[in-house]
């Protein structure tokens, strides 16, 4: 290998190339060696002696033992660089990849900070400054990057060789066009797939951040379908619309992927967003037509930049050899990549996600915008949605009706809708333009708030648009969603109204238009609590769709979402009816969008829930859920709710695992899309009560921790914050640190009695502070408590509920009427129809309940009967991680009753174990219930033999 050195300095180009080389099969190399021209040709002399090495020494460690090219002080090599070896803190285990500039390894952290697999890149040669500034660029860029289908970076750093490292989430998956051909995937999976990649180069684009190199090999899938976007090392940060040339770009060229690199990057211009669509496009062609839409030649820059302004991108449709492939391709499908692969950067979809929504509309079978909107387009999708039943003859009819007119009736549609939008265009510009052109204070314009510039902009629709009342139309419908939006639901309703009368008044009385009008409106009453009125709209809309036998169109799924919403608590059941008509109109094939569907789900899953039908509640969940998971962009605001849902209705279910992952996946969505804290602070609560009430305190506390900060500094009108408040306090008593909690909720009770926001927490309140008063022996303070919560609940004509009963039947017995407690409890239980003493199936909570009770009566042996009872019934069910209190309090109530019939000998063991147990679950320092077990075992041990 003698006589490389003289390419000392051309060493990044030819390490580019290396790369490009090892990628292909072996029996292609020689080929396309000779294939290569111009200034890359120059090179060929040292790549083709590279590679001969590695055909020569036969092995995988190729670069492990390659050849030098040039001093060896500009050589890092790491004879230690084999699995087992180290580097920083990792430890090599398997390769994953290599080519001209490095080697990728499977490693794992070895200092036992973070028990994590890594992909560990190790770069193999250094030339100067230049590779440092590229890792440093990696890490600069991915630290930014926190996308699920983006492969994070975890850690980066120089390892004792002095060579960069950086360690990178690894991912267990297959190129994305391996995994489609693997799995012989259909075009609607592949799109799917797409979407993925889509949405991760969209949140890498609002970082400023292009990516530069898409192809296959950079995007993996896993086993379960989920896409990882790998390898932004030669991506570089936006300046303004195009990246910035660097010591990197003059020393190692222009890096990239010939076959995806888009023209501008050939041409070596400056990137933007527009590179990456193109790019994208050229995968995109490739997984959904099965072949690229060229293989450039290996030439110079001007003999590739001459192919690229040349060759003119074959239809993907023309290029497969299967006939129901071609006929899935052909007119949309072809339509969208060719948009996105036009020469021109201006030509393009101006955004990855505009790309997107053209293959999402494809999804749903409407139209996409890289076609021309024309009628016989439009009539071709309604007739594909609807699949009306027309007779052969009839369609030969209207297909000469339509032939004649079509011309005329096009241009007429077309100069319509152009008014249309011109006029809205306008309109809305002229609004905005309002807002900085005609203020005489700059600074005032800059404070405008939205709800003023809705308000400006509704002002003005019917003296500016008083000639074009199809563009009123459409505004009015925008607006009105805006003001729902901002939660304005009396302001949305005016606009309701008016679009009701002028959708009537433009369509007709029955028109489609109007019947939507009154859907929405019916909604926006709904909203505005005025629910009579709405049911009348719905009604009304109802009877139109009867009337013309309409069963199944956008309408009718509308006025059937209407009605489920309307009635999802008040009438659940019927809601559930309404809703699940609604659900078989969105499921038809092209019937609605996805929006639509994930709203009937969201419906039924509430109907359900509210009409305790958990499994029907926890099917629909799921389903949105996986919808959200699926189209990242469609559910980012309902995620979280839906995954809260779905853990009440799995909680229900007895599914307490399933629950607690629900709970704490809705938590973690919301931080991760960094919703507003209050959103957040209620996620964050939910997930801790699921704890709390599974009897894990000490969890529930540090769950709690992050909502409990934030509710230190929100306003003290805001509902969620004293309901946050609410729960630390009931989550430090059931821990056992009493006063802690007595501390915390003594502000809240000072508020009840004066004016205050209206959130239902009051006896709450008042009944989880008179419980803990009572453990106290603070009799007298928790009867006052306990009186408050009556009287409240009694000045707003309702019976105290069940959290006073339980509080009141607390105090009975420490106040010695004990009896009274028990009959109390026994008279509720039979106005419900039930045996006075609760059976195995009945919930935990009240076998345990019942028990104390008897016991607390001097029934020792039926408390006795009940605990043991109460026990079997934790540990047959399969749950008592998440029944952990309740085991502790019926073991304790066992041997407390084993003592009372003087059975100390049997009694010490079941203490034994109750008192680990009750220091396993309470705090050890201060709880009242672990002092209680601690007395009963020194009893029974301090108890004579019999």
């Amino acid at each position: 290998m003698k006589g490389l050195s003289r390419f000392e300095g051309d060493w990044p180009a030819i390490s580019a190339l290396l790369d490009e080389a090892l990628g292909l099969p072996r029996d292609e190399r020689d080929t396309w060696l000779d294939g290569l021209a111009g200034e890359r040709a120059a090179h060929r002399d040292a790549l083709r002696a590279l590679l001969a090495h590695q055909a020569q020494v036969e092995t995988d460690d190729f670069l492990e033992t390659l050849p030098p090219l040039f001093a060896q002080d500009q050589v890092s090599r790491d004879p230690g660089a084999s699995a087992g070896s180290g580097v920083g803190a990792y430890r090599l285990i398997a390769e994953l990849g290599r080519g001209g500039m490095g080697t990728v390894w499977l490693a794992e952290r070895a200092d036992g900070l973070v028990n994590r697999r890594v992909a560990l890149k190790l770069p193999r040669i250094v030339w100067g400054d230049s590779l440092a500034e590229r890792m440093a660029r990696e890490r600069q860029i991915l630290a930014t990057l926190e996308h699920p289908h983006i492969a994070r970076l975890y850690d980066a750093g120089i390892d004792a060789q002095g060579r960069p490292f950086l360690a990178m989430e690894y991912v267990d998956g297959t190129p994305i066009d391996a995994f489609c051909r693997d799995r012989a995937l259909s075009v609607r999976e592949r799109v799917e797939l797409l979407l993925q990649v889509m949405a991760a180069v969209g949140h890498a684009h609002s970082r400023l951040v292009v990516h530069r190199d898409l192809k296959p090999s950079n995007i993996l899938v896993t086993q379960d379908a989920q896409v990882k976007l790998l390898d932004f090392g030669i991506a570089k940060l936006l300046q303004g619309d195009s990246t910035s040339r660097t010591a990197l770009t003059e020393l190692s060229g222009r890096a990239l992927t010939l076959d995806y690199a888009s023209p501008e990057q050939i041409r070596g211009e400056p990137l933007g967003t527009a590179s990456d669509v193109y790019s994208l496009g050229v995968v995109a062609y490739e997984l959904l037509a099965g072949a690229r839409p060229y293989r450039l030649k290996r030439g110079s820059a001007a003999e590739l930049e001459e192919v690229i302004a040349a060759a003119e991108v074959p239809l993907a449709s023309s290029t497969g050899s299967d006939p129901a492939l071609r006929r899935q391709l052909r007119g949309d499908l072809d339509a969208i990549l060719n948009h996105a692969l036009k020469k021109s950067p201006a030509d393009r979809y101006p955004t990855m996600e505009a790309f997107a929504q053209d293959l999402r509309r494809w999804l749903d079978g409407q139209p996409v915008e890289a076609r021309p909107d024309g009628l016989a387009y439009r009539a071709a999708k309604f007739v594909r949605r609807h699949r009306l039943p027309v007779a052969a003859g009839s369609v030969a009819v209207l297909a000469l009706v339509v032939g004649a007119s079509l011309a005329l009736w096009q241009a007429r549609q077309a100069q319509a809708e152009a008014a249309t939008a011109q006029a809205v265009q306008g309109f809305l510009e002229g609004v905005f333009r309002a807002n900085t052109a005609d203020q005489a204070d700059p600074a005032k314009a800059r404070d405008t708030t939205a709800r003023e510039l809705l308000d400006r902009g509704a002002e003005r629709i019917d003296a500016e648009l008083r000639n074009a009342p199809a563009a009123r139309l459409r505004l009015l419908t925008v607006l009105a969603s805006m003001y729902q939006d901002l939660g304005l639901n009396e302001r949305e309703v005016e606009l309701q109204r008016q679009r009701l009368a002028l959708a009537r008044e433009l369509y007709g009385p029955s028109s489609d238009e109007a019947v939507l009008a009154m859907a929405a409106l019916a909604n926006a009453l709904g909203l505005a609590t005025q629910r009579d009125e709405a049911a009348e709209q719905l009604k009304q809309a109802s009877a139109l769709l009867d009337a013309r036998r309409d069963s199944d169109s956008v309408a009718r799924l509308q006025v059937e979402i209407g009605q489920a919403s309307l009635n999802r608590r008040t009438n659940p059941e019927l809601a559930i009816s309404f809703a699940e008509r609604a659900l078989a109109i969105a499921r038809r094939d092209g019937a609605s969008s996805r929006s639509d569907l994930l709203q009937v789900l969201h419906i039924l899953g509430d109907a359900a829930l509210f009409n305790k039908s958990f499994e029907r509640a926890q099917a629909a969940y799921t389903e949105a859920v996986q919808l959200c998971e699926a189209h990242p962009p469609l559910g980012a605001g309902d995620l979280s709710l839906l995954y809260e849902f779905l853990g009440h209705s799995q909680r229900a279910l007895g599914r307490y695992a399933e629950a607690e992952t629900s709970m704490r996946k809705g938590m973690e969505a919301e931080v991760a899309r960094k919703a507003n804290p209050v959103r957040i602070a209620e996620t964050q609560t939910h997930y801790a009560i699921l704890l709390n009430q599974s009897g894990r305190f000490r969890d529930s506390l540090a769950a709690l921790a992050p909502a409990w900060q934030w509710s230190q500094d929100a306003p003290a009108d805001l509902p969620q914050r004293r309901w946050v408040r609410m729960w630390q306090a009931r989550a430090l008593a059931n821990y056992g640190q009493t006063e802690a909690a007595l501390a915390v909720s003594k502000g809240d009770v000072a508020v009840v009695g004066t004016p205050h926001a209206a959130d239902g927490m009051d006896e709450q309140v008042l009944t989880d502070r008179a419980q803990a008063l009572t453990s106290l022996g603070w009799l007298a303070e928790a009867r006052t408590m306990l009186e408050r919560s009556r009287q409240l609940q009694q000045a707003a004509g309702k019976p105290p509920g069940n959290l006073y009963a339980v509080a009141l039947r607390r105090w009975l017995v420490q106040s010695g009427q004990a009896k009274d407690a028990r009959v109390d409890f026994q008279t509720r239980r039979a106005a419900k129809k039930l045996p006075a003493a609760p059976t195995a199936s009945e919930p935990v909570t009240d076998q345990v309940e019942s028990a104390w009770l008897e016991l607390s009566a001097g029934n020792a042996t039926v408390a006795e009967a009940q605990a043991r009872q109460a026990l079997a019934a934790i540990r047959d069910g399969g749950h008592a991680d998440y029944r952990r209190d309740h085991e502790a309090r019926a073991t304790l109530l066992l041997g407390q009753a084993l003592l009372q019939q003087h059975r100390a000998a049997e009694a010490r063991p079941v203490l034994q174990e109750a008192v680990r147990l009750h220091r396993l679950i309470y705090d050890p320092a201060s709880s009242p219930l672990l002092v209680e077990a601690q007395a009963a075992l020194t009893q029974a041990e301090q108890a004579p033999q019999r």
